[in-house]
């Protein structure tokens, strides 16, 4: 499977959520089933539903059927935690998607790595570091505010 295709794909939808996300990340999601992508979605306005909500919400109900046995590509490392919207990787789970790929590690000490944990622990397949470089950049106006002292 081309993992860069999809991670790219990734990378443009998160950048149509441009400034109306405002301080959280730009992120995109794809749901591909055997190389056909049939669902994506991206983060498109602060305190609304994340990328992983929307790519989920955006597969026809003919395909849903299709999601235990798909991969979801995502540009950042789902949510862990009960902010604005319930956590992301609960969702997943829910939904029985068995395989994640993820291209950056969440900053975010509320997350950082607990999601990836959490999806290997239920023995979903999780791969990470996809074009990681873009992906920081992406996010990087988000990331400032974890490094600042």
């Amino acid at each position: 499977m081309n993992h860069e295709l999809y991670m790219r794909r990734c990378f443009e939808l998160a950048a149509l959520g441009g400034d109306a996300v405002k301080e959280n990340p730009k992120v995109g999601a794809v749901i591909v089933h055997e190389r056909q992508i049939i669902g994506e979605g991206y983060h498109q306005v602060y305190g609304g539903p994340h990328a992983e909500v929307n790519a989920i919400n955006s597969v026809s109900a003919a395909h849903s059927n299709l999601l235990t046995s798909a991969t979801l590509y995502i540009s950042l490392e789902p949510c862990f935690h009960f902010g604005k919207t319930p956590p992301c990787v609960d969702l997943i789970l829910r939904h029985g998607i068995p395989r994640v790929v993820i291209s950056v590690i969440d900053p975010n000490p509320l997350v950082a790595g607990k999601s990836v944990q959490k999806l290997r622990n239920a023995q979903v397949e999780v791969l990470q570091g996809i074009l990681a470089t873009e992906g920081k950049k992406l996010i990087a106006n988000f990331s400032k505010q974890f490094h600042e002292s």
